[in-house]
């Protein structure tokens, strides 16, 4: 096993998200609930209160607009601004003021020192931007499929809490760069359908500062300008409207660092997943036949994210080159926890993957049937390290302390704040009262590193957090038996980000400890009197 790793850039900026908040109303297990997203998430209580549930519904989002970026989804619907742009084609009768429009938009780009916002935009594009957050066509429509897909539901209003209120479910997603808010978008499904609205505020696309000529070359905005003013030559052409078509997406692209953002769900019981998915995979491939589906006509169906997470395993690639931090951080992983790696084997004629566990110092490979529930749990975290996921990417995971020593469970602590020192989202669900006390340990460790100015732990993998960089959110069932409630747990320097809970629960067990002692003790004092 390489024991050579390189250290993580530690001057990157922990995350270049930006701010969201999701706030959900009678949505399954859920009475009401607001969550602000942080570099790192986590999610606590006792089960069935819904901590799944806004997990499910976070992958879905993230997934449906592309990432939540400071523009909603637009490079996921390409497609659908042909119109629009057929509108700018600089044909027609209203060619003239298209093209004065589109001109007018250049010059403000091109106008050094002066700031270049949404509306500076010709509005017909603004308009079809706005659509993708309300017409029931677009973004609504993918946004329903993506919910009955990842839940495995027939119809999404079987999410609507069966104690609801008369207005039925409701979702708002909120996204902000600091306290200038971008988006939002507002979702309602009752039993009359469903309906949605959103806008796209006024954002500064290009402050002040930024010169054209580091938008795109010069060459690129004289050639629109030509094309712009020699319209009516190219009618015979598509070329122009083309080219307007991609210089406005490649601008709102470069504006909105608006680069596909990737998401990745790890569900819990990963452990009998891994131990059993080639089976899996060889049952529904000899299901997928003729003679397969008419012999089973009923088939079972896997929740979306339970699919994509075996999808990912049965097509998953090696030789994928990811980037450096994650792979080091699978290394890492690996050799402080695992104690030795987990590797991909295929047979000469292909197939199906098999991962299997090499022990360190030892060439002989274990099957995961055979190694520890430990690593099985841990081996698809491995494996999304060192071939899936990316900086800038959204990780969420159920349970990560699964199968895990109290020890271990404080290294996967770490891995997550080295995850998010990386720039990777992390959304987790937890029980585990060790990784909350480790990570209430990595914030004041960031805090004590402020103060002192320097680095407290010389590992070349930064794990220290700053208390802005971690929201912990406690759910819990309402007294009136209504649902259950969200709550953020603060961060207190005392006790910690863990739930009061738990150390009722902790106070509870050493009563019943000591009552038990002392009883036990007066029993045998009892029984030395008679016997006297």
């Amino acid at each position: 096993m390489n024991k050579q790793m390189k250290p993580m850039n530690t001057d990157t900026q922990l995350s270049t998200h930006p701010d969201v908040r999701i706030s959900v109303k009678d949505f399954g297990p859920i009475a009401s609930g607001t969550v602000d997203l942080r570099p790192l998430t986590v999610f606590v209580g006792p089960s069935n209160t819904g901590k799944t549930y806004l997990a499910i519904l976070i992958y879905a989002l993230h997934r449906i607009l592309n990432g939540f970026r400071r523009f909603p989804g637009m490079f996921r619907y390409n497609h659908q601004f042909g119109e629009v742009f057929q509108y700018h084609s600089l044909l027609g009768t209203d060619a003239e003021l298209r093209k004065e429009e589109l001109l007018d938009v250049l010059e403000k780009l091109e106008t050094e020192g002066r700031a270049f916002r949404f509306s500076d935009l010709p509005r017909s594009i603004r308009d079809a931007m706005q659509a993708n957050l309300n017409n029931p066509e677009l973004l609504l429509s993918f946004l329903r499929t993506e919910l009955e897909r990842c839940f495995d539901l027939d119809s999404v209003s079987d999410l609507i809490r069966l104690s609801g209120g008369p207005d039925g479910m409701q979702l708002a997603l909120n996204v902000n760069e600091e306290v200038q808010p971008l988006w939002h978008f507002q979702m309602k499904v009752s039993d009359s359908g469903v309906a949605a609205d959103g806008k796209i505020e006024d954002m500064l696309l290009f402050p002040d500062t930024r010169l054209a000529s580091e938008l795109k070359s010069r060459r690129e905005f004289r050639r629109l300008r030509e094309i712009i003013r020699e319209g009516q030559k190219l009618q015979t052409s598509r070329e122009h409207r083309y080219f307007i078509e991609e210089f406005f997406l490649d601008l709102l692209y470069f504006a909105t660092a608006n680069r596909r953002s990737g998401t990745h769900y790890l569900p819990a019981a990963r452990s009998g997943i891994m131990q059993s998915h080639r089976v899996i995979a060889s049952s529904l491939v000899a299901r997928s036949t003729r003679a397969g589906l008419e012999r089973f006509p009923e088939l079972p169906t896997f929740s979306g994210v339970m699919a994509d997470f075996m999808q990912r395993l049965i097509l998953y690639e090696e030789d994928r080159e990811s980037d450096a931090p994650m792979r080091n951080l699978a290394h890492v992983l690996e050799r402080d926890v695992l104690d030795g790696q987990i590797r991909t084997k295929r047979t000469p004629t292909g197939g199906y993957p098999e991962f299997v566990y090499q022990p360190q110092e030892t060439e002989k490979d274990i099957r995961l049937t055979r190694a520890s529930s430990m690593v099985s749990e841990l081996a698809p975290i491995v494996l999304f390290l060192r071939g899936t996921i990316d900086c800038d990417d959204m990780l969420i995971i159920e349970e990560p302390e699964a199968h895990l020593h109290p020890a271990a469970q404080t290294e996967m602590a770490r891995t997550l704040a080295r995850l998010v020192h990386a720039g990777v989202r992390v959304v987790v669900t937890t029980h585990s009262d060790w990784l909350l006390d480790e990570i209430g340990n990595l914030i004041r460790e960031g805090e004590l590193e402020e103060k002192i100015g320097e680095p407290i732990d010389k590992q070349p993998f930064p794990s220290s957090l700053k208390p802005s960089d971690v929201g912990v959110w406690l759910f819990r069932k309402d007294k009136s038996d209504a649902g259950s409630m969200v709550e953020e747990i603060p961060f207190d320097r005392i006790e910690g980000v863990g739930p009061g809970e738990y150390a009722d629960v902790a106070e509870a067990l050493y009563n019943r400890s000591a009552g038990l002692q002392n009883r036990l003790a007066e029993t045998a004092a009892e029984a030395k009197y008679r016997d006297e």
